[in-house]
């Protein structure tokens, strides 16, 4: 038979001295427990950490300083302290603060001689507010139009402008060209600046200052566009018809065209030519100040002039008949002229008599135009103390200053599309070049080409420079 089975009592009743057990400490349980609450720990601290790095880099992200460095600062894309003040330290629980004063020095130690816009700016704003960086390692991202149109867009800001520029000095305005050796076409400043309320370049944008003022070029030089380029009787030059690209030829970056100058662009035609018998026997075409005093000391030296040119060109080496190749042709000027002052005023002053156009037919260079006077092409003035004064042109070199534009960009087009007007111009004084309906054409959102204001626009002032052409006469 089965032994009986202890009840609960009696099985209870041999643990009833150690009641205390769990209440006694052992060194397992005690490792146990200290374990279970460092694993707590660290989870907890682990999740404050990845919170406060994950908003960290969400404020940071706001700011624009997420991402890469721009390919024009990659060479300080590891020294974080060259743009930032290492002292700014981002609270994780407090909104995140760019010090922008900091920045904007740590900017202006490379971007030397800028200064934020136009003089009367309503309000300074840091480069940080336009510029953003850590956007990727490319270009850096060009400003946007919502940081142009938040004041040009807001007619009160536009106001303040117009208030604060009355207060201000000319010279202010005065833009630093970017090239000191290029001469750049400076406009009057309207009363109240460049303060017109618009939204988009095809929308209430101005038009541009050249038509909207009927500016004029100050240039003195007398050329007559429609006459070169409609005239029958202009003859052929290099095997062809005169056309835009004769003269205006793309620099080595293709956006702006080189300068015009009489050798390269007027002598095939125009040559100086002061004795009829003799093609190769030319009047010297100086630039700058001195033109007038060049020629003049040719003309007093004509004698020498004749026997250099039979030396160099007819390749005499004996002194009687230089000397008597010089006695010919001074004795024709003798006879066509009276004294030195008849041939120097013949020389200074027009003839137009003495202009000789071909047919349409190709003429070498035997059969150019005689030189009829340098007042045909310049402007001329007597002067009692040093006789005839030659004006020396002044052609700029760029039009907009505050603008930059790109022939390349432009190939596939005729000239005549944008500059059609140029046809019909007769006086050097016409600016021929495109207005704002042409570009609108292509640069809205109808012709589908961009046109953000940082496709054409340099915003930012520098110091005024003295390079800058003479102000413009505007013809109301």
């Amino acid at each position: 038979m089965p032994t009986p089975r202890k009840t609960q009592k009696q099985i209870a009743q041999r643990y009833a001295e150690n009641l205390r057990y769990f209440k006694n400490l052992h060194p397992l349980r005690r490792a146990r427990i200290l374990l279970m609450l460092g694993c707590l720990f660290v989870g907890v601290a682990a999740a404050a950490i990845y919170f406060s790095r994950a908003q960290t880099s969400r404020r940071l992200e706001l700011l624009g300083t997420s991402g890469g460095i721009s390919q024009a600062h990659s060479r300080i894309a590891q020294d974080c302290k060259q743009c930032h003040d290492p002292a700014l330290k981002v609270d994780p629980l407090k909104p995140a603060v760019v010090n922008s004063a900091s920045i904007d020095a740590k900017c202006e130690v490379c971007h030397v001689q800028r200064t934020f816009h136009e003089a009367d700016v309503a309000e300074g704003h840091s480069c940080v507010d336009c510029h953003h960086e850590h956007l990727g390692t490319g270009r850096m991202q060009q400003v946007k139009d919502v940081d142009c149109v938040a004041c040009h867009g807001d007619a009160s800001i536009m106001a303040v402008s117009a208030q604060k520029g009355l207060t201000l000095p000319a010279g202010d305005f005065v833009m630093k060209p970017p090239d000191s050796s290029l001469v750049y076409f400076q406009p009057l400043r309207p009363q109240l600046g460049y303060t017109q309320v618009f939204q988009s370049f095809a929308g209430k944008h101005p038009d541009f200052q050249i038509q909207r003022e009927n500016l004029t070029d100050p240039n003195t030089l007398k050329f007559n566009h429609k006459l070169h380029l409609t005239a029958k009787d202009i003859p052929m030059v290099e095997g062809r018809k005169l056309d835009c690209a004769y003269c205006h030829k793309p620099d080595s970056h293709g956006a702006y065209m080189q300068p015009i100058s009489y050798a390269k662009n007027c002598q095939a035609c125009h040559s100086l030519q002061l004795d009829p018998t003799l093609p190769g026997f030319l009047i010297p075409h100086p630039t700058g100040s001195s033109q007038a005093d060049s020629v003049r000391d040719f003309l007093l030296t004509l004698p020498t002039q004749y026997a250099s040119y039979a030396a160099e060109k007819n390749g005499l080496t004996d002194p009687a008949r230089i000397a008597a190749f010089v006695n010919l042709h001074m004795t024709a000027i003798r006879q066509r002229v009276r004294q030195g002052t008849d041939l120097e005023r013949e020389v200074f002053y027009a003839d137009a008599s003495k202009v000789r156009v071909g047919e349409s037919a190709e003429m070498n260079a035997q059969e150019r135009a005689l030189f009829p006077g340098c007042a045909y092409c310049h402007e001329v003035k007597p002067s009692a103390a040093q006789g005839p004064v030659v004006t020396a042109p002044v052609t700029p070199d760029r039009w907009f200053v505050h603008a930059r534009f790109d022939h390349a960009a432009h190939i596939t087009m005729k000239c005549e599309a944008c500059h059609g007007q140029v046809l019909q111009s007769k006086l050097t004084a016409d600016i021929n070049l495109p207005d704002k309906t042409s570009c609108v054409t292509c640069h809205s959102p109808k012709g589908g080409v961009v046109s953000t204001c940082a496709t054409c626009h340099d915003y930012h002032n520098k110091p005024p420079a003295p390079n800058v052409a003479a102000a413009p006469v505007s013809v109301k």
